[in-house]
């Protein structure tokens, strides 16, 4: 499992944990941030326990952003001139020159990389979206939605 580093965190990200063992993850947002710790709403938990969420079409879809229809032979998004590729490699963020900026693979990145480009937050609008939970199952999660006040 993927080790989450402490100055990879800010405040709104999203993240899944397993509250019990063999129980069903839950989609969390981080609300305070200690040197080994995290708040995740109303309970503490170490970095360790944090499950990055990997980027799908869906979060991509219900965080505001628009596929583009006619490019068929990839998966082309884009939201206020933020433009992305999604691969088997993860996201694949590209300026208005093509070149490509920098990949990430999970939505706390996605999140990051977003505020630090577009000074703003990302908006994170979702009910239900499938979350890969071992490779090749998927399963419905519940979530609740980010709004940003600084929009």
């Amino acid at each position: 499992m993927l080790m989450v580093k402490l100055y990879e965190l800010r405040i709104g990200n999203f993240f899944e944990i397993e509250l019990e063992p063999n129980e069903k993850r839950k989609t969390k947002k981080v609300s305070e941030i200690g040197q080994k710790r995290v708040l995740l709403e109303e309970r503490w938990d170490y970095l360790d326990k944090l499950i990055p969420i990997p980027i799908t079409e869906e979060i991509l879809l219900e965080c505001g952003f628009i596929k583009f229809k006619w490019i068929t032979e990839t998966n082309v998004f884009t939201r206020d001139n933020f433009n992305c590729i999604l691969d088997e490699n993860g996201l694949q963020v590209f300026g208005s020159d093509f070149n490509n900026l920098k990949p990430v693979k999970y939505l706390h990145e996605l999140q990051n990389l977003y505020f630090d480009l577009k000074e703003k937050e990302l908006e994170v609008h979702f009910d239900e979206v499938d979350q890969p939970q071992k490779k090749g199952s998927f399963r419905k999660e519940k979530s609740f939605a980010l709004l940003s006040s600084n929009t």
